[in-house]
């Protein structure tokens, strides 16, 4: 399976073929018979049907079988062997950095029978010892953000705390991440986007080179405790973002989200300290406006090339964002008697 994405904000444009996995997960498992004998060699196929991805793999001399490297997604895992009904397991969902078991146990029979079993997997991580915790597409999509930036939502990753200076309504060089897990330093955290590094560890501070648009991102992982050796490359957290695919079907959107200072009150310590009197002070200018769309689906040329949809896809995303704001400064002046020189007050 071929990635192609591309994605832009304001004025810079990337764009790149990716033929790896993005953040992936991994289907681990053992082929045994109804009596809990192990079945070496049976043929297990690991498959995606939205994205037509497919990988065949066999059972080794143990009856175990693993799938690593996996895009994120709804997957079907079949098993099947001489002398024994063919099993279908689907309904089996991924998430960024997941391992999950999928055991098989097979029924004798012919191989043209069939048993299927939807889901009733185990909920509980028996394969690592990491602590994590994901933010899925849901929770992207529907949660309220003020600013519409993805840092708020490691906010509620147990063991989060946010920095004072923390501020999630901007995005870029006017932001930061400013958030320690489980006590460590904010320096300590590491970022990642489709297992690309995306830490800007030549500014000093806390500060990401990318920051995907939303609307981009399908979800994220964030590794707060004993992860393994793969993951990052400083003792505190490991985030792992993971972009939007195209599928075999076209989806898209458009959108724009508004916040204008004309549906606001006025900021009260203006009003308290400028306004006169039986009046209002103006309005602290305030004026947001972030809109964008996404495209994405197969690549393909009809007659000539991935004709059946199941081996290229493209996802674009593009954002605009305009900010226009004012800001309350309150400080002290002299009295009139400080004027004249005189600071008996």
């Amino acid at each position: 399976m071929r990635k192609l994405l591309l994605c832009t904000s304001a004025l810079v444009l990337l764009g790149a073929l990716n033929s790896r996995a993005q953040d992936t997960a991994t289907i681990v498992g053992t082929v045994t018979d109804t009596t809990g004998a192990v079945i070496p060699g049976a043929k297990v196929t690991v498959s995606n049907p939205d994205k037509g991805y497919i990988r065949n793999l066999a059972a080794n001399s143990e009856g175990i079988y693993q799938a690593p490297a996996l895009p994120i997604g709804d997957y079907t895992v079949i098993a099947e062997t001489a002398g024994f009904r063919k099993l279908t397991r689907s309904g089996i969902a991924l998430t960024a950095g997941q391992v999950q078991r999928v055991d098989l146990q097979l029924q004798v029979g012919l191989t043209t029978e069939e048993v299927t079993v939807t889901g009733n997997l185990p909920h509980v991580q028996t394969e690592t010892a990491a602590i994590s915790d994901v933010v899925t597409g849901s929770q992207i999509s529907n949660l309220e953000l003020n600013g519409r930036n993805f840092v708020a939502l490691a906010a509620l990753v147990p063991g989060a705390t946010p920095d004072n200076g923390q501020d999630n309504t901007h995005l870029g060089l006017a932001a930061n991440i400013g958030l320690s897990f489980n006590g460590a330093r904010m320096e300590y955290n590491n970022w990642e986007i489709d297992e690309g590094m995306n830490n800007d560890d030549t500014s000093g501070g806390n500060s990401m080179n990318t920051w995907p648009s939303l609307d981009s991102i399908a979800e994220f992982r964030i590794f707060t405790s004993t992860y393994g050796a793969d993951k990052g490359k400083h003792a505190g957290a490991n985030v792992e973002v993971v972009t939007k695919s195209g599928t075999k079907q076209f989806h898209g959107s458009a959108y724009e989200y508004v916040r204008n200072d004309t549906f606001d009150a006025n900021d009260w310590f203006a009003n308290r300290q400028i306004a006169p009197p039986g009046g209002n002070a103006p309005k602290t200018p305030l004026k947001r406006n972030d809109y964008g769309y996404t495209i994405g689906g197969p690549f393909y040329i009809p007659s000539h090339y991935n004709t059946d949809k199941s081996k290229t896809f493209f996802f674009w995303s593009n954002e605009w964002r305009k900010d226009r704001e004012g800001t309350v400064i309150s400080n002290n002046v002299p009295s009139l008697r400080m004027r004249d020189g005189d600071f008996s007050e």
